[in-house]
């Protein structure tokens, strides 16, 4: 390369920082200088006081119990679609965060029926989302519980954790969890013993038995992240007067007050 074309790669990556900064410092107090950033701030309390439902991917999740949430607001993940030839309900949002998800599944994901798709901004390549948010901007409040989504959303093991940081910014009060069964072998409680996860009987963790390709890179699974993640979450709604319910058919996860699926329609 020559030193003409070296030094006008260098003052693009400057000026491209100056601009990265900027941006960001506004974001920060929630000014939008960017066309995506002023779709995100569009999102704040736009839903203050309604309900709705976030959908794990975890073996009990039935595609009856997704009919059933047409007219709701949802959100739903990852390989959700492995599912929609048994349904004819489709996410409200639909988010990835996971590289190795993204990477793997690009093609199926781009292909996804959704009102709106979030993803990262480190993935614009790979997936033709509506908006795209930050993630761990600063790597010191990994783990932390984003209010202000438009600086960064924070990463804790799952992209539920990535959806309810969006769910409280768009101002829903009440957030209900399915498919969230949480029956990872190193699960976490504070209530129980679930050394019986790690049994092999116990190791279904996704709804459909082909979620995964015999020559799929499979993502890793951190569920002491994913607890302490909703840990955090529940302290966040709770303080600002909103709920988050595990409605969940069969979940080990015990951080939230749990409700009668049925008993919600």
């Amino acid at each position: 390369m020559s030193q003409i074309k070296k030094s006008l790669l260098r003052i693009y990556n400057s000026l491209y920082l100056v601009k990265f900064n900027i941006v960001n410092f506004f974001s920060k107090k929630n000014i939008p200088l960017t066309k995506n950033n002023y779709k995100i701030l569009r999102l704040k309390n736009k839903y203050k006081g309604k309900r709705c439902f976030i959908i794990g991917n975890g073996p009990s999740l039935k595609p009856e119990d997704l009919e059933r949430l047409k007219g709701e607001f949802t959100f739903a993940s990852n390989k959700i679609y492995k599912i929609f030839n048994k349904t004819t309900w489709r996410p409200t949002f639909y988010m990835v965060v996971d590289p190795i998800v993204l990477e793997e599944n690009a093609k199926d994901i781009n292909l996804v029926e959704a009102q709106k798709k979030f993803t990262l901004k480190v993935y614009k390549k790979l997936l033709n989302a509506d908006i795209y948010f930050n993630n761990n901007l600063n790597k010191d409040k990994r783990g932390t519980f984003s209010t202000k989504v438009m600086e960064s959303l924070y990463s804790s093991g799952t992209v539920s954790y990535h959806m309810l940081q969006i769910a409280f910014y768009m101002g829903f009060s009440e957030v209900y969890l399915i498919g969230h069964d949480y029956n990872y072998k190193d699960a976490v409680s504070r209530t129980r013993d679930l050394s019986f996860l790690k049994m092999a009987s116990n190791s279904e963790h996704y709804f459909s038995q082909d979620y995964f390709r015999n020559d799929e890179k499979k993502p890793g699974q951190a569920p002491d992240e994913i607890y302490y993640g909703m840990e955090k979450a529940k302290i966040v709604f709770e303080r600002s007067g909103k709920k988050i319910f595990n409605a969940t058919r069969v979940s080990y996860l015990d951080v939230f007050e749990t409700k009668d699926y049925d008993s919600l329609f």
